[in-house]
């Protein structure tokens, strides 16, 4: 365990170098997982891009192809784990998009053209796959940070 000060504002930071290490390492993996498990879901949706395309002037790939993830660190702690994909997975998710919003939890028609024989159904794909795989992320990093949290309490000046 290392304590870092701050001179400046007198602020005690008190790291678990090894406990750390080991839940960078956790989450580090656990997004990879989520990472997977995302890109089966997406496979899974039968309607949608087969391939990259131009639309409006940039590159729009297809859902699976788009799926990326990242981490950012603080005090060489991850605190930010992200999956970054391509703006139409919102649109696939909540089924909306040309001509249809939501409205009160349910897809509606708003566009003001021929009434379409296609209707869009929102295709959850993101949120079970985290909701699935977030309590075993929880229930680990609780196990990692119990153990500093104790030594912390250890910590006293004599």
């Amino acid at each position: 365990m290392a304590i870092y000060t701050d001179s400046v504002g007198g602020v005690a930071e008190v790291s678990g170098h090894d406990d750390s290490k080991e839940q960078n390492a956790l989450v580090r993996k656990w997004i990879s997982m989520v990472q997977k498990r995302l890109k089966l879901n997406t496979a899974l949706l039968s309607h949608g891009k087969n391939q990259s395309r131009f639309h409006h002037g940039r590159l729009e790939r297809k859902l699976s192809d788009s799926l990326k993830s990242q981490t950012k660190q603080k005090y060489g702690v991850i605190d930010k784990a992200s999956i970054i994909f391509e703006r139409h997975g919102v649109f696939v998710h909540k089924g909306v998009g040309r001509g249809y919003k939501m409205v009160g939890g349910t897809v509606v028609r708003t566009a003001k053209s021929v009434v379409s024989l296609t209707t869009r159904v929102p295709r959850e794909w993101f949120n079970p796959a985290i909701d699935q795989l977030m309590p075993e992320l929880i229930e680990k990093l609780e196990q990692i940070n119990a153990d500093a949290v104790i030594n912390a309490t250890r910590l006293v000046i004599k």
